[in-house]
């Protein structure tokens, strides 16, 4: 373990490094003395509580992963923290934010982030601790096991997961009608570039997912909401201004809707999507991975413009022509 730790040293940036050895692999001493100020919300660079607990992932002397990057245990009991097999299990163990998966040495920062950067360069969803890489120079190879190394089909099959993980975040959901509802939208005569635009300014995250909880395949991406967090109440039945709600964000952090007495007849935004899917906000400014990258990860879920001619483009008119198809 000591020679792998020497050998990661010297091909891993020291940022990355601190995640792959260190994140949430020890207690949080704050915390026992509860003064952690980094506790609600949780995002703390240690654990807090054992079923938040991270295993270091190490590669042994044959090779091969101390814990399997892919298929977890059964034995691990996700709320007490606690697996019959110790430390020593060689499965993963599906911990809070499945950190085990996440920050293993071969799935870190090997894909790019779906979501934006803030100013820090953080991720606006995940914070300075986001699993996935933003931007080019924060992406880093993936260390291989030696089965892999000998298996070219294990290696390629790895990759396939890693890239239908990410494309899932991606993907338009298939639910009808997201998948073939916007195509009748002709009738209105839109622009190419406004099918998607006024589709989803119309119904992105106005509805609860279908499917069971942990089981969307789409997570983030998911332009059905997963909690009341992730919710957005449809513009055209709650009219509602683009300024957050001061019981709900505080600082600049959102926190739960609910504690807004008002509910949905609030006045205010109750969530980020809310704010940044309004109608005076949404696509009124430039992508900036776009700007950067020429590409933007999150395709027409992005609430920010990828071409000039976006910027303002929402027609108010064929807008209020829109809500009045989906009522039918």
């Amino acid at each position: 373990m000591a020679h792998d730790s020497q050998q990661l040293g010297l091909i891993e940036k020291n940022s990355h490094l601190n995640y792959l050895r260190d994140f949430r692999v020890e207690q949080c001493q704050l915390f026992l003395q509860h003064k952690c100020t980094q506790h609600r919300p949780f995002s703390c660079f240690y654990w807090h509580f054992q079923n938040q607990r991270r295993r270091r992932p190490f590669r042994r002397k044959d090779g091969t992963f101390s814990y399997d990057p892919d298929f977890y245990c059964n034995d691990y009991d996700e709320q007490s923290g606690v697996c019959s097999n110790g430390d020593d299990c060689p499965l993963l163990h599906r911990n809070a934010n499945d950190t085990e998966k996440r920050y293993h040495l071969r799935y870190y920062k090997t894909g790019l982030c779906t979501h934006e950067s803030d100013a820090k360069g953080h991720c606006l969803k995940n914070g300075s601790h986001c699993s996935y890489a933003h931007g080019a120079n924060d992406l880093r190879q993936p260390v291989l096991d030696s089965r892999e190394i000998q298996n070219s089909d294990l290696a390629l099959e790895r990759l396939t997961r890693l890239c239908i993980s990410l494309e899932n975040e991606r993907a338009l959901n298939d639910d009808p009608k997201w998948s073939g509802k916007k195509q009748m939208y002709s009738i209105y005569l839109l622009k190419p570039y406004d099918l998607d635009s006024h589709y989803v300014l119309a119904n992105y995250k106005t509805e609860p997912c279908k499917r069971p909880p942990r089981l969307c395949r789409q997570g983030y991406a998911c332009p059905q909401y997963h909690n009341p967090r992730d919710r957005r109440r449809n513009p055209s039945i709650f009219k509602y201004k683009s300024t957050p709600c001061p019981h709900v964000k505080q600082s600049d952090e959102w926190i739960d809707p609910t504690v807004c007495e008002v509910g949905d007849s609030c006045k205010y935004c109750h969530t980020r999507t809310e704010q940044q899917f309004h109608p005076e906000i949404y696509k009124s400014t430039k992508c900036n991975d776009v700007s950067v990258t020429g590409y933007c990860p999150r395709g027409p879920f992005c609430a920010f413009a990828h071409i000039e001619r976006m910027y303002n483009s929402i027609d108010l008119y064929v807008f209020t022509k829109l809500f009045l198809y989906l009522s039918i």
